[in-house]
């Protein structure tokens, strides 16, 4: 379980992301919502720590904080080389070994191995950012975006292997695909202007969570 007692952090403008009273319950999917700006990769990239919340900075984790995977929206990836030498490259940074044949079939890839990736299209380099969930296992997985410019098909077999991920890993994933995140989360967490707006459970119904995001007053 993750329990965030409180986050601060003061950027170089007047915005000020402050999180209090937020729990992540073990082996389920958290769900973070809310408009551009309003603080979600901020607080993402802190509990990863990629970023050093600045004023203050109280969580409880019950996994092993170095066992975190983040994947951010805008990772840049090397084009100049090949998608079989990025998941080399991957695989020794990770110290894991791995049979790069199954990894190009898990990512869809497998006629693009010997690509450079810069002739790979957006779809697919967005699915070769993912390929650190297929290296090895972690404790808490936190994926900024994971859905964007990824075919219809794709998409709907990452929230296949993000389900069964769950069973042994704590998920936080945004995305502004409200029907992708209803399929497959557990519970949500609104954040709005940088503060905890409300937190709710996930009911399956896409109208019921619309309103509880963009109805005011519930």
């Amino acid at each position: 379980m993750i329990i965030i007692n409180e986050i601060i952090h003061k950027y170089k403008s007047d915005f000020e992301l402050n999180i209090r009273n937020l729990n992540i319950e073990s082996n389920q999917i958290l769900g973070l919502v809310g408009e551009n700006g309003a603080g979600k990769t901020t607080l993402m990239s802190i509990l990863s720590g990629y970023l050093k919340a600045n004023k203050s900075y109280n969580v409880n984790m019950d996994k092993n904080k170095s066992n975190i995977l983040f994947i951010p929206s805008d990772i840049e990836l090397y084009d100049f080389i090949t998608v079989e030498e990025f998941i080399g490259l991957v695989s020794r940074y990770s110290e894991e070994p791995v049979d790069t044949s199954a990894i190009l079939e898990t990512l869809e890839l497998t006629d693009k191995g010997q690509c450079s990736i810069d002739e790979l299209s957006l779809g697919m380099k967005k699915k070769l950012t993912l390929l650190p969930l297929f290296i090895r296992k972690y404790d808490i997985l936190i994926l900024d975006e994971p859905f964007n410019s990824v075919d219809i098909g794709y998409i709907y077999k990452l929230k296949n292997i993000l389900s069964q991920k769950k069973k042994d890993t704590t998920i936080i994933i945004s995305s502004h695909i409200l029907e992708t995140l209803v399929d497959l989360c557990d519970s949500f967490a609104l954040i709005s202007d940088g503060r905890l707006e409300k937190q709710f459970l996930n009911t399956g119904d896409i109208r019921v969570v619309e309103g509880e995001i963009f109805e005011k007053g519930n």
